[in-house]
């Protein structure tokens, strides 16, 4: 890998630990976060048991989607994208950036519709780390071609 490929493995490896760190909080905590509080407009013991526990379980599946995404995400970057496979560039921003957009998206409907207020800046902060991977790992596909090209010229 040359310099700007390692620097592309790292910004995808930190934006999917930021999406794990997301996903483990959602499903390993036990009430309302505080913007979650401040949008339904009631602390965590305000909030009737049947309703806490289907904020619960929405909150544990939404976990698991992102750690799946996450776990997807860390398959793609340490197999294919380590190996110098040039579609691997591709299919992380691709499988990513509408992962976490349409989370930050879900945010914004809580911001222009309640007074709870998300963190989505760090939503934008993983996209932008997806897209400088991207951008930074363009000469992948030159150097899978040239290793191609050397194993065929060796087998002629």
């Amino acid at each position: 890998m040359n310099t700007k490929t390692k620097i592309a493995f790292s910004c995808y490896f930190v934006a999917i630990l930021c999406i794990a760190c997301i996903a483990l909080t959602y499903l390993f905590t036990p009430q309302l976060l505080p913007y979650q509080e401040q949008a339904v407009g009631l602390n965590w013991s305000e909030i009737e048991h049947g309703f806490q526990m289907q904020f619960l379980s929405l909150m544990k599946v939404s976990g698991g989607g992102y750690l799946s995404v996450a776990a997807a995400l860390a398959v793609l970057l340490f197999i294919p994208f380590k190996k110098g496979e040039n579609w691997a560039r591709w299919a992380i921003p691709a499988i990513g950036i509408p992962a976490i957009t349409l989370v930050n998206y879900a945010g914004l409907i809580i911001i222009w519709n309640t007074p709870g207020r998300p963190p989505v800046f760090l939503g934008l902060i993983i996209d932008v780390f997806f897209i400088t991977g991207l951008i930074l790992s363009a000469g992948m596909n030159t150097v899978t071609a040239v290793k191609l090209s050397e194993k065929v010229e060796t087998q002629l």
